[in-house]
């Protein structure tokens, strides 16, 4: 399951659709996830991305606030 949700991730990240590369696709989804990023204070990066897609962002923070 891990491996489904990561490779949707990277098709999403680069605009990989059925029908090619839709850069405008990419750019979207880019831009929502980085905002989620953001307001989690967090470097804007593809790496801090993928950790929130994966939900791994959302429990790292978590495990700050339960200190």
């Amino acid at each position: 399951m891990m491996d489904d949700k990561e490779l949707q991730f990277d098709r999403l990240w680069e605009g990989i659709t059925p029908k090619g590369v839709n850069r405008t696709k990419a750019l979207k989804f880019r831009q929502y996830i980085l905002e989620h990023v953001r307001q989690m204070r967090r470097p804007l990066n593809r790496d801090n991305a993928k950790k929130y897609w994966m939900g791994q962002l959302q429990a790292e923070i978590k495990d700050r606030e339960n200190f």
